[in-house]
């Protein structure tokens, strides 16, 4: 099983060059980790665009559960994404007790034919 690990991108006013991470194919995994200059991810300014490139089957994403303690008590969740589908995945219920793992990244594993394409955003954190 491979692995693909894309840094989490910051977008900024001043614009900047998105790359995405693309053609992952089934059963691999996608580790989302930040770039050194964040530091960490903030979930709640995190968001992850993925898009299934495949025009005859769906994907299917596992979001792994986190190995923190979460405060709700979920676990790992299942994501379907439909053919030449775009999702972005990210928002309230992106909690990082729920998802995150003790190294600070996020990992997916893929099911389906793929390919996909992925791309990970960070807001800016605003400076005191």
């Amino acid at each position: 099983m491979a692995s693909t690990s894309p840094s989490v991108l910051t977008v900024t006013l001043t614009g900047a060059t998105i790359t995405a991470s693309g053609a992952v194919a089934s059963s691999q995994t996608v580790t989302i980790t930040p770039t050194a200059a964040q530091g960490a991810l903030n979930m709640k300014a995190l968001f992850i665009r993925v898009e299934n490139q495949s025009t005859t089957a769906s994907v299917s994403l596992s979001l792994g559960k986190g190995t923190r303690y979460s405060s709700v008590g979920q676990g790992a969740k299942a994501i379907t994404i439909g053919t030449a589908t775009t999702v972005i995945i990210g928002g309230q219920d992106f909690e990082d007790a729920r998802f995150m793992t003790t190294a600070g990244t996020i990992v997916f594993t893929q099911t389906g034919t793929g390919p996909t394409s992925w791309e990970a955003y960070q807001a800016p954190r605003a400076t005191e």
